[in-house]
């Protein structure tokens, strides 16, 4: 839970520069949901990839360290 947390705050921080030049702009969709956007797709591609690393430390488990 505190690595989502971190993970949020540094979504949020990494946009105050895009929130400041978009409010310049008067483009407020581009602050507030591209950050919101990469940080989503950064997450499912992390939980991708932890499901399928244990899937495979499973595998292998089962099959007594041997790779296929």
């Amino acid at each position: 839970m505190m690595n989502d947390t971190k993970n949020i705050l540094l979504a949020w921080t990494s946009s105050f520069a895009t929130f400041l030049g978009s409010r310049e702009a008067g483009e407020m969709l581009s602050a507030i949901v591209l950050p919101i956007v990469f940080f989503a797709v950064g997450k499912t591609a992390d939980i991708l990839l932890q499901l399928y690393f244990a899937r495979r430390r499973d595998r292998d488990a089962r099959n007594g360290g041997e790779r296929n």
